[in-house]
């Protein structure tokens, strides 16, 4: 279901239950109570799979003074039903919800049915009913119509914005969910309640982020950051810190969610007198820290442990995070919180152990103690959603296992299970949670367990009970538009109908199933990113794997493709390549539609090629222009090891820093052989002049251009193609640089700064541009600012802007970034940088050059950074590195790219020119090898 994947902190900030045997409650204490926090009920990685763990607020019951029986009742209904809300056992609460609602309904105590229409709203979601839940939301709203000044009002108000800002979101509404979170926040400042507005900052800077604004997203995180240090030292302070940094976690702020939780940690350990307990580095000792009594104390100490585990994950710190998640565990005397960090530990001890030592000794008697201990655990845990989850996620760990030939493979009897690391105990295991969900009424949870059967039963291949369990589990899904949950169980039901050992093999109903996965992966885009991909979700095996097995499924290993086929698969590798583009941002907000090459070529002179790695093949698809409409697709299949064909890649990668001509044109014609020899005759017949890739996987790290015939003794790049990356049609609708606009803003460093090294070539490149083009600016060293470059960006009404400087593109974009006189300016932060010129009305950056900026190295994937940068800037082109050349070839081909520029040259081919003046020797003989020529790529608008 749209918005169940965000982390959104809305509807927190609403205080305790007030005794019912009270008449009145002081304004003091009602301050009070609509301040306090409750967090989430549980902060653990994968505590449902692949979903953040669902809020529980819990609710103040404001005492209006109306002493009927009615009001009475209503309390005592209204107790009992947030007791099972928070117990998740969402279908008891409604039924009680709705009584509660009757009661305060009849004896007309308003702000009382309201807070209860709140809760009917937030429960509707939880079960998926968004209908129900609006009109809920509708109704409280209605009740509030006759406005009030006293806090109790506004507290109300405030908390019914902040349910209305959760539905919102959940129906994908997030500029109104973002809008009624803003109220909210204003309401609570009406009040001067700091810690309700707070709460509603956090969930505005989530939705910020949402929508790609994350300059503002920032700024409202440093405002919250604000707020919390005024306070003093105190439970409020501690858990907003908690809030605070596991938001920053989610939104991709690891660092900086590591040192918010150290500090909730440490103000909290020192009333435990614990402190060293928050320090991943130092051995804590927790001896006679547990007395076997509920202490609130500890129990927050170790809430705010399990989140810097889970922080911890996210910056790839296993040891930290195991070491965090078993403090916790040692701290903490409540069940769930127990069961969440066994549940962290286990996943994270199977995760490292898998390349160290699982497949050579064996399972390690760590993990088969700590397996026997949760199985023991989850069996004594009540019904309910989260202890649902539980067993779902101990089962697909004993998959997982499973899958790595650790567990025996045998045929699951679930009344036949032998020992507790095995998948016919997960079987038992998840089977009971599912007759615990139907006793819940819990639709969600039914799915998954379902579902969860269903994989277990595939992989044991047996395939009936596997196919008929996926299709109950995708009824239920689809029953409540989950399509969270949906396109999991479509992408399962697809690998069964299409397994090669399936009796009812069915390929049409596979590719159908697949079909439906994809488009539902396609609605479900702002969910996505928008969770911590490094903790509650893994982009690449949970959505990767299913555009490569449905392309998979439509490019035939022989044979030839229907049309209809080709096409779709292009189709899908685009929309992969944007879901990537997503997953990098950790948004949804890149706007794409579907553009044909024609559209964007009006000379039709540009192939398009989009090489895909399939798992035992090459799959090349050509798109050529001059063609009928049904030909204009054709498929190239070259037999080999996806692995093999990553090897060699990795290799040329490595060979080519060597600057060795033989080792380097060795590999080079090898994946010359491999990627362009099954297409060239195609080329060679089709009179294209511009090639333009859509690259996939680490061939967006090498230089395409520097690949050789060996044949004709040339690179492709000598070939007379203009050679150009896009990461797909639909992202980059490329437009020509009108020669009105040639003019170039300027800046750089060439001074030493943070760790880089001076580059002295930068002035004298700068200066030599100013000889060709029209040029502003020239911001050198301590006038190249993030300050400077935006006032000058906003002002500049010309085409080009060129900037010499340090940099580094990574797959991730917290870790993309390009270097500035004072700071390291992150691929977001820059892109707000570039688009401040929409608020001027100037058009969009023609073309933009980074001419010092490299790969980071031993990122399989860094290359993503630089498509990331040039679809963020907003610019039609982007010109990169693939790694950092000596100052002389840089400055050298830059000239003569933009000597050519002015000349009217495409840019492309203005690139290309400006490589085969290096590879010629005339400037120099050593800038002959790739090393000085190839790493310049050109990404985006070829024209």
């Amino acid at each position: 279901m749209a918005g169940k994947w965000t982390l959104f902190f809305c509807g927190l900030y609403t205080g305790f239950l007030v005794n019912s045997q009270h008449s009145t409650v002081n304004s003091q204490q009602s301050t009070i109570f609509m301040s306090l926090i409750l967090l989430l009920s549980s902060l653990f990685i994968n505590s449902s799979p692949n979903l953040t763990q669902q809020i529980s607020p819990l609710v103040a019951v404001i005492n209006n003074q109306v002493s009927e029986e009615r009001v009475s009742k209503g309390k005592d209904v209204l107790d009992k039903a947030v007791i099972s809300y928070q117990q998740e056992q969402y279908a008891p609460a409604l039924k009680m919800f709705q009584q509660a609602d009757v009661a305060f309904q009849l004896s007309g105590d308003k702000l009382n049915q309201v807070l209860t229409l709140n809760y009917l709203s937030l429960t509707y979601q939880q079960l998926g009913q968004l209908a129900d839940a609006q009109q809920a939301t509708d109704e409280s709203l209605q009740l509030l119509k006759n406005k009030s000044d006293s806090k109790d009002y506004l507290s109300i108000l405030a908390q019914t914005l902040n349910t209305q800002g959760q539905l919102q979101l959940a129906k994908g509404e997030t500029e109104k969910a973002l809008t009624s979170w803003q109220e909210a926040s204003n309401t609570y400042s009406k009040i001067g309640d700091e810690i309700g507005k707070l709460g509603s900052k956090i969930n505005q800077a989530q939705a910020l982020q949402t929508l790609g604004l994350y300059r503002r997203a920032n700024n409202t995180l440093e405002e919250i950051k604000l707020i919390l240090d005024k306070q003093a030292d105190s439970v409020l302070k501690v858990t907003g810190l908690l809030s605070l940094g596991n938001t920053l976690r989610v939104v991709g702020h690891a660092d900086k969610s590591r040192n918010i939780l150290t500090e909730s940690c440490q103000i909290q350990a020192k009333l435990l007198k614990l402190e060293t307990v928050c320090n991943s580095t130092l051995s804590a000792s927790l001896n006679n820290t547990n007395t076997g009594k509920p202490n609130p104390q500890q129990e927050k100490l170790a809430e705010i442990l399990l989140s810097l585990g889970n922080t911890a994950q996210a910056q790839q710190d296993i040891e930290a995070a195991i070491r965090f998640y078993e403090r916790s565990l040692t701290i903490s005397q409540k069940q769930t919180t127990q069961l969440q960090a066994n549940l962290n530990q286990l996943r994270l001890l199977i995760q490292s152990g898998e390349d160290k030592f699982l497949l050579t000794q064996g399972l390690p008697q760590k993990i088969i103690s700590q397996i026997a201990n949760l199985s023991t655990k989850i069996e004594s845990l009540p019904a309910s959603r989260s202890n649902i989850y539980a067993r779902i996620n101990f089962a697909q760990m004993l998959l997982k296992l499973g899958k790595t030939g650790l567990l025996t493979k045998d045929v699951i009897a679930q009344n036949n299970c032998k020992s507790a690391d095995s998948l016919c105990n997960a079987a038992k295991i998840v089977a009971t949670g599912f007759q615990q969900a139907k006793t819940l009424a819990d639709v969600r949870s039914q799915a998954y367990a379902l579902g969860t059967l269903g994989s277990l039963y595939e992989y044991t291949q047996q395939w009936t009970e596997a196919r008929t369990l996926t299709q109950q589990a995708l009824k239920l899904a689809e029953g409540i538009q989950a399509r969270d949950i949906a396109y999991r169980w479509q992408w399962q039901l697809g690998r069964i109908l299409s397994a090669t050992g399936n009796p009812e093999e069915n390929q049409p109903g596979a590719i159908a199933a697949y079909d439906r996965a994809v488009k539902s992966l396609k609605s479900i885009r702002r969910d996505l990113v928008t969770v911590n991909r490094d903790a509650q979700f893994s982009f690449r095996d949970e959505v990767e794997p299913v555009y490569r097995e449905y392309v998979s499924l439509l490019l035939p290993k022989t044979g030839e493709p229907s049309a209809e086929n080709l096409d779709k698969a292009r189709k899908v590798i685009e929309s992969l390549q944007l879901a990537e583009l997503d997953n990098f941002f950790r948004s949804a907000c890149l706007d794409s539609k579907p553009v044909e090459i024609d559209e964007i070529d009006t000379q039709k002179q540009t192939a398009v090629i989009y090489p895909v790695l399939l798992s035992d093949r090459l799959s090349i698809i050509l798109s050529l222009p001059h063609q009928q409409k049904n030909k204009s697709l054709k498929l190239h299949t070259v037999i080999l090891a996806k692995q093999e064909f990553q090897a060699q890649v990795k290799k040329l990668q490595q060979e080519i820093f060597l600057k060795s001509p033989r080792e380097f044109l060795k590999t080079s014609k090898q994946i010359y052989e491999l990627l362009i020899r099954p297409i060239e005759a195609d080329l060679e017949n089709s009179g294209v002049k511009n090639i333009v890739f859509v690259l996939d996987g680490n061939l967006q790290s090498i230089p395409i251009s520097a690949l050789y015939d060996q044949e004709k003794k040339q690179y492709l790049i000598q070939k007379s193609y203009n050679i150009a990356i896009t990461p797909g049609l639909e992202l980059l609708p490329p437009k020509a640089v009108s020669q009105n606009r040639l003019q170039a803003l300027i800046g750089g460093l060439s001074e030493a700064r943070d760790t880089f090294p001076a580059i002295p070539g930068v002035k004298n490149e700068l200066e030599q541009i100013k000889d060709i083009l029209a040029t502003r600016g020239n911001f050198i060293n301590e006038n190249f600012t993030q300050q400077k470059i935006e006032d000058a960006v906003k002002s500049f009404p010309g085409g080009i802007l060129h900037l010499a400087t340090h940099g580094k593109f990574s797959s991730k974009a917290e870790e993309t970034f390009i270097l500035t006189w004072n700071q390291r300016l992150n691929v977001n932060d820059f892109s707000s940088v570039l688009k401040t010129r929409e608020s001027k009305q100037q058009a969009a950056i023609d073309l933009l050059v980074l001419s010092a900026c490299e790969t980071a190295a031993g990122d399989s994937r860094a290359a993503l950074g630089i498509a990331g940068i040039a679809v963020q800037s907003g610019a039609r082109s982007t010109l990169a590195t693939l790694w950092t050349v000596n100052d002389e070839a840089t400055s050298a081909l830059m000239i003569e790219f933009y000597k050519q520029i002015a000349q009217n040259q495409k840019k492309a081919e203005a690139l290309r020119n400006a490589q085969l003046l290096l590879l010629s020797g005339k400037l120099n003989p050593v800038f002959k090898h790739p090393y000085y020529w190839a790493p310049f790529v050109l990404v985006g608008n070829w024209q």
